[in-house]
């Protein structure tokens, strides 16, 4: 069975390095993101003060895995599960679907 993922954008800051900025990022996501697998840094850029870096900015993509948990809310009674079900097919011509002649 293949995986689903998913991917969220997310910005982050940092006044010491990119790397910082991008570890922000994942740190935070992961408080409320469960399965990440990958990031990747869409975007990155500095804000400068007199001349000086002052902050270090990122856009990332991070991706995660969908978590599947079905559980079924009531069981099938074994009356509704011998009910008769509606035949036929709506693309047959006695049902006014299908091909026309």
């Amino acid at each position: 069975m293949s995986t689903i993922k998913k991917v969220i954008e997310v910005l982050a800051s940092s006044d010491k390095s990119f790397e910082d900025a991008l570890q922000r990022a994942l740190t935070e996501a992961s408080t409320t993101v469960q399965g990440i697998k990958s990031i990747y840094i869409k975007d990155q850029s500095c804000r400068v003060r007199d001349n000086k870096i002052v902050e270090y900015r990122i856009t990332a993509k991070i991706s995660f895995e969908v978590m599947h948990r079905w559980e079924p809310t009531h069981a099938v009674s074994p009356a509704a599960a011998e009910a008769p079900h509606p035949s036929g097919s709506a693309t047959s011509p006695e049902n006014g679907g299908g091909y026309s002649g």
